[in-house]
């Protein structure tokens, strides 16, 4: 009876101790997947954000026309934002557009999800991966005020990216930040 008992025990024991070890195996490689895929949403928000940093400072440089227009949404969403810059060779118009790829759900809610592609005079040459959640280039006087685009100095562009893997109910955080203002030397 005795050796009945403890055997019983030391099942007992094992069955705890090993669902321990599963449940914390489990978590661990929950949250190591959970920080890969943000440290690749956070690396492509700030790529396509330097990005937008360099080519917004050239607004206007070698050419008298600045920024044609910055189109909004019934949301505040740039769908589309044109500028001009030369290369040294040709006037180059450089255009942004929000362009919807599909929705997603976070925490119950749908959520659309865009990519923004860039057009140099009207030719497709690249653009972001489909994950955007907020992609926002507004014109601004000195004083940080939305303005028509023939009376900007400073340009302030802001982006929301999801995280393109995993299930957002799932996450801590579903999405990353990239925002800043920059002034063009030519406005």
């Amino acid at each position: 009876m005795q050796f009945i008992l403890d055997n019983i025990s030391a099942t007992l024991i094992f069955s705890a101790v090993a669902m321990a070890v599963v449940v914390t195996q489990f978590n661990s490689s929950q949250s190591t997947i959970e920080s890969t895929v943000s440290y690749m949403s956070k690396k492509q928000t700030l790529e396509l954000g330097a990005t937008l940093e360099l080519e917004l400072k050239l607004i206007g440089q070698g050419t008298t026309n600045k920024i044609d227009e910055a189109v909004q949404n019934a949301d505040g969403q740039t769908t589309s934002f044109i500028f001009w810059r030369n290369n040294g060779i040709e006037d180059i118009k450089v255009e942004y557009r929000l362009i919807p790829t599909d929705s997603i759900f976070i925490n119950g809610v749908e959520v659309q999800r865009y990519r923004m592609d860039r057009f140099e005079n009207d030719v497709y040459r690249g653009g972001s991966a489909p994950t955007l959640r907020d992609f926002v280039i507004e014109p601004l006087d000195a004083f940080g005020n939305v303005v028509a685009p023939a009376a900007a100095v400073l340009v302030r562009a802001k982006i929301r990216d999801t995280y393109p893997l995993v299930d957002p109910d799932d996450m801590h955080i579903g999405h990353s930040f990239w925002g800043m203002t920059v002034r063009p030397e030519n406005l």
